[in-house]
């Protein structure tokens, strides 16, 4: 008896788009985990850098008995070459495995703005690669950095020190100042209860997070705050684009690039308190890309991760100086950033 012979049946173009629907509702259900994945590993790097530096302060002060201020340097400041406007970063470059290019820095005294050569490098130290930006909006080809020193709970400057003849010496309610040194005794607060150091965004766009308000003059964080768009992370009246960004200048030591205070929130507004100039005081922020907050190193070496919805008490109060003392007006988020305001600070 003769057999018909059996017929393969392929798929049906109904079934061929099941299964390509099908494997785009998978792909949707892993990219998000796998960004997810990445941004975390990410975000450890940047908590790691932090630990190094936290290692480096420490191993700093045992060596001299004193932290480096956020600003530094030696020489006459109006003399050509070397000026007192040099980061902390360039006197911690031993305690990270760069002593040939601290050593080279000292040899060629160049000031930190000249641009080029090894105050235009990357060093992967400074970088945490949850941050994006690569080009500074106002120009100028300067080494990126997003990590800043805590220089209290106020407004922060550096004072003219890369043309003033006489070098000026800036104190600060927080563990760093302008070419005021001072050592761990100094943290009444204690060293868990301190933050040293923290994120801050290098900014992609003119008026995007990380810049500084075009704006001058803002006497309270709660007038700096106005000036920031919070829902859109921008500067509607746009942000200042004179020579080159904050977070694109690693070697230069002005508050404006080197500094941080735990007045203004988390993720929120950069603005100046006076002119608009890199050497002027302002109200400078702790800013990251990781979603709702940033990373901080405590002066105890830990790293904390800090909301953005911190609590950050009265706005509208005017800044504390080391002259009034007391307790900061700024809720946690001023508690954390000073070393001499008394506060007891609960969890956060």
């Amino acid at each position: 008896m003769l057999t018909r012979p059996r017929t393969r049946r392929g798929f049906t173009l109904i079934e061929l788009l099941v299964v390509i629907a099908i494997i785009a509702v998978l792909i949707a259900l892993l990219l998000p985990a796998v960004q997810q994945a990445r941004e975390s590993a990410r975000r450890t790097q940047c908590k790691n850098n932090l630990k190094q530096f936290g290692l480096a302060l420490h191993n700093y002060h045992d060596t001299y008995n004193l932290l480096t201020g956020f600003s530094t340097g030696s020489g006459t400041p109006a003399a050509n070459g070397f000026r007192t406007r040099l980061s902390g970063f360039v006197a911690l470059l031993p305690y990270i495995d760069q002593a040939p290019l601290y050593a080279q820095i000292w040899s060629d005294g160049q000031v930190p703005w000249t641009g080029g050569g090894y105050w235009s490098q990357k060093l992967p130290a400074n970088v945490c690669p949850t941050d994006s930006g690569t080009s500074a909006p106002g120009g100028g080809t300067f080494g990126k950095r997003n990590y800043v020193f805590c220089g209290g709970d106020g407004t922060v400057g550096t004072g003219d020190n890369g043309g003033s003849s006489t070098p000026i010496i800036v104190p600060t309610r927080g563990m760093f100042g302008a070419l005021s040194f001072i050592n761990l005794s100094a943290c009444n607060d204690g060293t868990s209860n301190t933050i040293a150091m923290a994120e801050a965004v290098a900014p992609i766009g003119s008026s995007s997070l990380g810049m500084v308000a075009a704006t001058t003059g803002t006497g309270t964080p709660a007038a700096c705050q106005a000036l920031y768009n919070s829902g859109t992370r921008t500067y509607p009246g746009g942000g200042y684009t004179g020579d080159t960004s904050r977070g694109y200048r690693w070697g230069d030591g002005a508050a404006y690039f080197s500094a941080f205070t735990t007045a203004v929130p988390p993720n929120s507004a950069n603005c100046f308190s006076g002119g608009a100039d890199h050497w002027n005081s302002g109200f400078y922020t702790a800013s990251s890309m990781h979603t709702g907050g940033v990373q901080v190193l405590m002066m105890d070496g830990s790293v904390r991760f800090i909301s953005e919805n911190i609590s950050s008490g009265n706005l509208a109060a005017t800044p504390p100086t080391l002259s009034t003392g007391g307790q900061s007006p700024y809720g946690v988020w001023g508690a954390l950033g000073s070393r001499i305001g008394g506060e007891v600070v609960g969890d956060f």
